[in-house]
C-alpha cells in the first residue's frame, strides 16, 4: 500500500514539474515552432514533408504542418500533389511510432511501470477498432502521443495503420483546400472547404459519441457479472 502511495505521488510530481515547464516555456516554445516552420518553408516542399514525418516523433506538433502546407506550397505543387505528400509523411510517421513504442520503448516502459507495481494495460478484451478510433476522435491527447499509446498497447498494426493514417487525412485534406483557396484568392473553394469541415467535425463528432454510449453500454451489461 505505501508503495503504490509512494509511486502516485512521484507521477503526481512528474505531472506538476512538466506542467509548469511547459507554462514557463510555452512562449519559448511557440518561438520554436515558427522558427522552425520558417526555416523548412524557406528549405522546400522535400524538407519540409520530410520534416513532417520524423519531427513529430518527439514531440513536435502536427498542426503547424497540416496549416502551413496548403497556401505554402500549393501554388508550385498543386493542393493534389500537396496532400498526397502530407498523406505520405502522416503514414511514415505513425508506422515508426508504432515500432518504437511497440519494440524499442515498451521493455522500459514495463519496467518503469514494474518500479510502481503497475502493468500495461490489459486491451485483449476491446475491440482494438473502438480503440484505435476512439483515441484518434477524441481530442486533447497529442498526435504523437496517441500513436506510442497504440503502439504500447499492441493494437493490430494494420487496424492501426488505416485509422491513423484516414483520420488525419481527412483534416489535412480540409485544412490543405483551404490554405491553397487563401493563397489564390479562391472564395468559392474556400468557402466549400469550410463547409466540407463543419461536415467532417461534425460526423467526427457524431461517430465519438457512438463509440462512448457502445463502450457504456457494453460496461454496464458487464457490471453486474463483475459483481457475481
Amino acid at each position: 500500500m505505501r508503495s503504490n502511495r509512494t509511486g502516485i505521488l512521484w507521477a503526481i510530481l512528474v505531472v506538476v514539474v512538466l506542467a509548469c515547464g511547459v507554462w514557463l516555456w510555452r512562449d519559448e516554445a511557440k518561438t520554436l515552432v515558427e522558427s522552425v516552420m520558417d526555416a523548412l518553408r524557406v528549405a522546400g516542399p522535400a524538407a519540409f514533408f520530410g520534416a513532417m514525418a520524423v519531427l513529430p516523433l518527439a514531440g513536435f506538433p502536427l498542426s503547424p504542418f497540416t496549416l502551413a502546407a496548403g497556401p505554402v506550397f500549393g501554388p508550385q505543387m498543386g493542393a493534389g500533389w500537396v496532400i498526397v505528400c502530407a498523406i505520405v509523411a502522416v503514414a511514415v510517421n505513425v508506422a515508426v511510432s508504432y515500432w518504437l513504442a511497440a519494440k524499442a520503448l515498451r521493455p522500459l516502459v514495463i519496467w518503469l511501470l514494474g518500479k510502481l507495481d503497475k502493468k500495461l494495460p490489459d486491451v485483449g478484451a476491446r475491440s482494438p477498432w473502438e480503440l484505435t478510433l476512439i483515441l484518434r476522435v477524441v481530442p486533447g491527447t497529442p498526435f504523437f502521443l496517441q500513436s506510442y499509446l497504440l503502439g504500447l498497447a499492441r493494437v493490430p498494426f494494420g487496424i492501426y495503420l488505416l485509422v491513423s493514417v484516414l483520420v488525419p487525412s481527412i483534416y489535412i485534406s480540409v485544412a490543405v483546400l483551404a490554405g491553397d483557396a487563401i493563397g489564390r484568392g479562391d472564395r468559392k473553394t474556400l468557402a466549400a472547404a469550410g463547409v466540407l469541415f463543419a461536415v467532417v467535425g461534425l460526423g467526427m463528432h457524431l461517430l465519438r459519441k457512438k463509440i462512448q454510449r457502445k463502450l457504456r453500454a457494453r460496461k454496464e451489461a458487464a457490471a453486474p457479472a463483475t459483481k457475481e
